[in-house]
């Protein structure tokens, strides 16, 4: 830690608190730079706290926020997107700090990602009363002129317009009933991106950090089967006492879960891809049929996912190699 020494810890920051407002009017005043802001935002705090301490963070985020409020004027918005970025740069500077080991670091960040995702969401719909799990008058408009276009432009018929019209209905309620399970998911993908982006910038500044896994080691502990069990089990309860709103959260388990098992499985997958002792061709033919063969392989995938936990599939491979050797 770099010693604290008052006047200098004060300027250092303000300079991540100016960093960190900056990364965040980019985001709001050029609306299709915020995927990349909630994304680096985090990064200037996680470096303030590492350099220094948790305190000076808290002090840099509330100065950052301060300002953001001035600067950009709208409360609802600038509030929303301090909870997402600001929670997570005093964790990850806290992780770092301590040399947390990358697993337990990104599984700690992926839970306050979620939790942050959770209460934004619910900020958001107590302040507008908006439900995107409604598919309201608005959307039914916005299909039925999409609709209207396409039977113009002749690219749907009216025999055919019905049909196009319930399928895109189905596709709406679809996305609707997943929401939250691609919020938790886009949560994860994000706190790993974030946490490896953080990692670079602390590696280019010479600081010391603990390495990340190459992705064909990527491992679950056994207990992650149970999330599918709970899931499971709450999906067929739901159904059964034709409660709704259980056998909905029951799918979004099953969901997120499904998107874990099948990032594990495929981990699994490169794993023996880069263990075999086969020609090099013949490894990018197996790749190549796996994409076009997609969903035999999503199932395989999938099927590896869940037995890898349970089973350590890579310890056999470990040992196939040890007879051959």
């Amino acid at each position: 830690m770099v010693p604290y020494s008052g006047n200098r810890a004060l300027v250092e920051g303000a300079f991540f608190a100016a960093i960190t407002v900056v990364l965040g009017l980019l985001g709001l005043y050029i609306p299709p730079l915020l995927f990349f802001t909630t994304l680096l935002m985090p990064i200037p705090l996680a470096v303030l706290v590492r350099r220094r301490d948790l305190k000076l963070g808290l002090m840099a985020l509330a100065v950052a926020a301060a300002l953001m409020f001035m600067l950009f004027g709208r409360p609802l918005t600038v509030l929303l997107l301090i909870i997402q970025s600001g929670p997570m740069g005093l964790l990850l500077g806290l992780l770092f700090k301590n040399r947390v080991s990358a697993g337990p670091a990104i599984a700690a960040a992926s839970v306050v990602a979620v939790v942050t995702t959770v209460l934004t969401f619910l900020i958001s719909f107590w302040v507008t009363g908006i439900n995107p799990f409604d598919m309201g008058e608005e959307m039914k408009q916005s299909m039925d002129r999409a609709l209207d276009w396409y039977t113009q432009s002749g690219l749907v018929d009216a025999a055919a317009r019905e049909q196009f019209r319930e399928s895109m209905e189905q596709m709406a309620r679809l996305f609707a009933l997943l929401l939250p399970a691609n919020m938790v998911i886009w949560s994860l993908i994000s706190t790993y991106i974030t946490y490896a982006l953080n990692r670079l910038v602390l590696i280019k500044l010479r600081y010391e950090t603990t390495p990340l896994p190459s992705f064909s080691r990527w491992k679950f502990p056994w207990y992650v089967i149970w999330g599918g069990i709970l899931g499971l089990g709450t999906l067929l309860l739901g159904d059964e006492l034709k409660i709704a709103g259980m056998a909905t959260l029951g799918k979004n388990i099953i969901y997120v879960m499904g998107f874990l098992h099948f990032i594990l499985g495929l981990s699994v997958f490169t794993y023996f891809i880069k263990r075999w002792k086969i020609a090099r061709g013949f490894k990018i033919l197996i790749v190549v049929m796996v994409g076009i063969y997609w969903p035999f392989a999503l199932s395989v995938m999938l099927t590896l996912g869940v037995m890898d936990p349970v089973m350590d599939l890579r310890r056999l491979g470990r040992d196939d190699t040890t007879k051959g050797g």
